[in-house]
């Protein structure tokens, strides 16, 4: 899935490609999880892993660790937050990940119109979220488009 996103601004116009990497959701138990996204939408569970503590801090600003499974196909692919304390309701982990060509271009354009942004070191890696004026998070990545 590709979208083209166009920033209008005064002085120009400006597209940027980008492509939807992943949606994060809450459920409230790996059962209700693989129920809906193995039995319903037929994705197949592709990995699972643990949100630390202090990552679910630095990003989400939730001090609790979280399993998270990533069910998927080769045109989705879902990251889902097992959280039983919050069924049915915000978790404060959902995000919609897209990837742009260039993440350090998109971050200058990001600061240029005030976008709240938080990057946090994971490893060697750089991670990169924004909220959009609503609250909204993303998730940002690069990649080849």
């Amino acid at each position: 899935m590709r979208f083209h996103f166009i920033a209008l601004h005064k002085q120009s116009e400006e597209e940027t490609v980008m492509r939807l990497n992943h949606v994060a959701l809450v459920c409230s138990s790996e059962q209700s999880a693989n129920d809906f996204y193995e039995a319903v939408l037929g994705l197949e569970i592709i990995k699972s892993w643990v949100l630390s503590e202090d990552l679910a801090n630095e990003i989400f600003g939730m001090k609790r660790e979280c399993q998270v499974l990533v069910y998927g196909n080769d045109r989705f692919t879902a990251e889902v937050f097992v959280a039983a304390d919050f069924p049915g309701g915000e978790a404060g982990f959902e995000h919609v990940c897209l990837e742009v060509e260039d993440v350090e271009e998109f971050v200058r354009r990001c600061k240029a119109r005030h976008v709240t942004m938080n990057r946090v070191r994971k490893g060697d890696r750089l991670l990169t979220f924004i909220k959009d004026y609503d609250g909204n998070l993303f998730e940002i990545k690069e990649a080849p488009l």
